[in-house]
């Protein structure tokens, strides 16, 4: 990997630190904003730290930097049951019959109980959710506003945003196509911990 300028360094640094807090990459925007910079400018050092090897940038998409992490050491994977599919799109039957299991980073689950679902559906591609990924779900039955969360509505399963309102909660999509979906009772499942993508 060819050696990276003060600024470059600081760019990663930020999308790695930005990935590992949100579990998706930042937009351009959001690097230019960060650092107070052109939105061009951001680009340009995007493209420069893919072009030393740091970094793929998927074309067409917002949110599609992926860090490609030879300066560290294999990852150790965990196994995870992966339990059928969840709806990022309208909720759709719930279905948690075992179906498999997928592997993946170790530093994802940490020490949380998490379990796998297969992404169907657009609705959260504006975060880089897309139809067929997997996501790392940590169990858990309580949420914080503003969290990715599997939320289970009647027998129906849904990935969606979370939020409290005062007698309803509200979950809400990342894809301005879809309208919020607002209820009085929901269960929450578990929230979002990771995307596993194949290529």
């Amino acid at each position: 990997m060819k050696t990276l300028t003060s600024r470059q360094k600081e760019v990663l640094d930020f999308i790695s630190s930005y990935i590992d807090e949100h579990a998706y990459p930042p937009t351009i925007r959001e690097i230019a904003e960060n650092f107070s910079i052109s939105v061009k400018g951001a680009y340009d050092h995007v493209k420069a730290l893919e072009k030393k090897g740091c970094l793929r940038l998927g074309e067409n998409r917002s949110r599609a930097l992926e860090l490609v992490r030879r300066d560290r050491p294999e990852r150790s994977v965990v196994e995870l049951p992966l339990l059928g599919t969840v709806a990022a799109g309208k909720p759709i039957s719930a279905d948690e019959n075992f179906s498999g299991v997928v592997h993946v980073p170790a530093d994802i689950v940490r020490a949380a109980t998490c379990f796998a679902l297969s992404v169907r559906g657009d609705s959260m591609k504006d975060v880089g959710i897309y139809h067929g990924d997997i996501a790392v779900i940590e169990q858990r039955q309580t949420a914080d506003n503003g969290e990715i969360v599997v939320a289970m509505i009647d027998d129906l399963v849904t990935l969606k945003r979370f939020f409290r309102e005062n007698n309803r909660v509200k979950l809400m999509a990342e894809n301005p196509a879809y309208a919020p979906i607002y209820t009085q009772d929901v269960r929450i499942l578990g929230r979002l911990r990771g995307i596993i993508r194949k290529y």
